[in-house]
């Protein structure tokens, strides 16, 4: 009992000791808060949607046509961002988007369809990404790469608990208040919490130029190996992300057990906040690129259990199997970004992090949800195995490939 209140009071001294940094704690805050508007603005999004046309297929062309905008113009932000900063672009951009989607919820049902389209287009593309911004900074914040691991880990479990309770919060909004009412709370907490951060001028990154040179080829660039299978392997993560919620539904309505849905599905979270903190607050871990690659292989394992047992029960230990690997690997994925991307390109490289889990998410969700509809939730967990098994490869790719050696 002593030694776990040791290893818990180390733990916490450890977490302190990185948001004690000057600055950190309130663009830490601040980008959370951001991060809740993006995690409640898909949904919010449909429930909008849907209300204004009674349409689920309207709905969900709304919904993938904005995913793609997000996914496809991201990096494209994130390129200024990286050439103008963070003080100047993320104000422009975040009213860009509110301006946008409040046009879309007003215009749906009463305007042309495609034109309603063609301005939520706009909306996705001009939606911040407050993780790569919060990110950026902990890059420009933190030298040490111990100490970096912990921010990223930290960065990785707010991640998680947005994405946990987002859901539920626009939710009851929408159901309680009004169906556009869950947009404008998500809309209201990104443009604060994006304006509150630009605010903070004394941790934003500093502007680099993007340089050209030899030099800047040969310590790496977007283009690297290393930095390409880190995409890889997010692309997998994605494509995890995206079927999971479809095979527990199936398991669970061929088994009459609808109801457990949601508590299955958070399971995942719950077992990657946990492993997230754990993650950063041990002393010693092997280098980012081997923790990538242990991770992508606990997630395919997780898999494979629902492939041996497709049943509810197999179906919650994947969750808990593979939800323990999440966190970890996003964290390792931002420390490999964050050392074989320049500076000049950081921010996007962060972005184009979550373009390839979205990628991913549209891939799997796609692939999978024919397949469960084909043959059922055995054959499609098995499809799934082989995606995520791509995202091992391309994480034993980065260890064959370096591209720079990571920091010590």
């Amino acid at each position: 009992m002593t030694t776990a209140c040791s290893r818990l009071r180390s733990s916490a001294q450890q977490y302190g000791g990185v948001i004690r940094r000057p600055g950190a704690l309130a663009f830490f805050t601040t980008a959370a808060i951001a991060r809740l508007g993006v995690a409640m603005t898909g949904l919010g999004l449909l429930f909008s949607v849907h209300s204004a046309t009674d349409s689920y297929a309207v709905a969900g062309a709304a919904a993938g046509g904005f995913a793609v905008a997000e996914a496809g113009a991201g990096p494209q932000v994130a390129r200024l961002i990286d050439r103008w900063g963070q003080t100047r672009v993320v104000p422009l951009v975040a009213v860009v988007h509110v301006v946008a989607l409040t046009a879309t919820i007003v215009m749906v049902g009463r305007m042309p369809l495609a034109l309603t389209l063609a301005v939520l287009i706009v909306a996705g593309a001009a939606i911040p990404q407050p993780g790569a911004l919060s990110a950026a900074r902990w890059s420009a914040l933190v030298p040490e790469p111990a100490s970096l691991r912990i921010a990223f880990s930290l960065d990785a479990t707010v991640n998680d608990i947005v994405f946990l309770t987002g859901p539920i919060l626009v939710t009851l909004i929408s159901t309680l208040v009004a169906p556009w009412a869950g947009s404008a709370a998500a809309a209201t907490l990104l443009v604060v919490g994006c304006g509150m951060l630009a605010l903070q001028r004394r941790t934003a990154p500093s502007v680099r130029p993007p340089r050209k040179d030899a030099e800047h080829r040969k310590r790496g660039s977007l283009l690297s190996p290393a930095f390409s299978a880190v995409l890889g392997v997010n692309v997998g993560l994605g494509c995890f992300f995206g079927s999971v919620a479809i095979l527990v539904t199936a398991a669970a309505t061929a088994q009459g057990l609808q109801s457990m849905t949601g508590l299955i599905l958070s399971l995942s979270s719950a077992a990657s906040i946990l492993a997230g903190l754990v993650y950063g607050s041990l002393r010693s871990v092997p280098r980012p690129q081997i923790v990538q690659l242990i991770a992508a292989s606990i997630v395919s394992l997780g898999v494979l259990v629902a492939v041996l047992w497709p049943t509810v029960l197999g179906l919650t230990l994947m969750q808990l199997v593979g939800g323990s690997a999440i966190a970890p690997l996003l964290a390792s994925s931002s420390q490999i970004t964050q050392a074989c991307v320049p500076a000049s390109e950081r921010t996007q490289g962060f972005t184009w992090i979550n373009s390839a889990s979205a990628a991913g998410i549209a891939a799997g969700a796609a692939l999978i949800g024919g397949a469960v509809e084909l043959g059922g939730v055995q054959p499609a967990a098995a499809i799934l195995t082989l995606l995520t098994l791509a995202a091992v490869v391309c994480a034993a790719f980065a260890i064959r490939r370096p591209d720079r050696p990571t920091p010590r």
